[in-house]
């Protein structure tokens, strides 16, 4: 579980990386840099969705086969008869939304079998959901157009019925990414992608914050700090002292012992063998 001292030290990385000489815009850097330091969260995320969209679509195969033996007998019953293009329109859609998903599942079942874990990303995902709610219109649309043609509800029993359970693995596929659904046992999915969103938007709001107040964050340490100059103290240690610093002057839920305490910790981690006792000395004389 990430907590705030995850988003305190990714915001440290962050601000030591912005601050070198020639280095991008922080707001060119923030996508890249995202990715660099959450690859692991990210990767596993992808790869758990991954499994759980592959176990969903088990069996899906048998009843794509049933449709496609299904389809041909009435297509050619509904092409020989007048008035009924709109039946034929919405099935032959229906049937070449089935195959996109089926290629999309496939693509993603040569990834997962691949050796080489970076064959798996998520665009093999975003292809599944895309095709899948793709999907989820043109069983509605069938199932409308149908219903104008009640004389063919009988004679097209068998097809409704195969689109019928190809529809609670489209069902189960759409519930993995649906914070709303309820169907399956999927929450931790959600709820993994949802902390990892979180995470993200609250350690980009801390950077922000920081980066917004840089000039009265450097008057203040210039203020206790004998001939400051940013770049007389090292880029560790200075990232660290514009985080606290940025908690102290504007951040009025923290307490000041706690941000001195966890800047401390931070320059335990991260900087020299003298950054704890500087980071402690001047954050107290703030």
């Amino acid at each position: 579980m990430l907590n705030r001292r995850n988003i305190r030290e990714t915001a440290v990385q962050f601000l030591y990386f912005a601050d070198f000489d020639g280095a991008p815009e922080a707001s060119e850097m923030q996508e890249t840099f995202w990715h660099i330091t959450q690859e692991t969260s990210l990767r596993k995320l992808v790869q758990a969705k991954a499994k759980a969209m592959l176990h969903v679509a088990q069996g899906r195969d048998n009843r794509i086969a049933k449709l496609i033996e299904r389809a041909p007998l009435s297509l050619a019953e509904l092409k020989a008869t007048d008035g009924t293009g709109p039946l034929v329109s919405a099935l032959q859609k229906t049937l070449s939304q089935e195959q996109q998903l089926s290629d999309a599942i496939a693509e993603l079942r040569i990834s997962c079998k691949s050796k080489s874990s970076d064959k798996l990303s998520s665009g093999h995902l975003d292809a599944i959901i895309t095709a899948n709610q793709t999907l989820v219109g043109r069983h509605k649309e069938w199932h409308q157009t149908l219903e104008d043609f009640p004389t063919w509800k009988n004679r097209l029993e068998s097809i409704t019925a195969s689109l019928n359970h190809l529809e609670r693995v489209s069902e189960r596929l759409n519930a993995i990414e649906d914070p709303e659904s309820s169907v399956g046992n999927f929450a931790h999915l959600r709820a993994s992608s949802a902390e990892i969103s979180i995470f993200r938007k609250e350690t980009q709001a801390l950077v922000q914050g920081i980066l917004a107040h840089k000039d009265s964050i450097d008057a203040a340490l210039a203020a206790v700090i004998e001939n400051y100059a940013p770049a007389r103290v090292a880029p560790v240690d200075r990232a660290i002292l514009r985080l606290a610093t940025y908690e102290i002057k504007h951040c009025g839920d923290i307490p000041k012992a706690v941000s001195i305490n966890e800047a401390i910790e931070i320059a335990k981690r991260f900087g020299s063998t003298d950054s704890a006792r500087f980071v402690n000395g001047v954050l107290d004389a703030l």
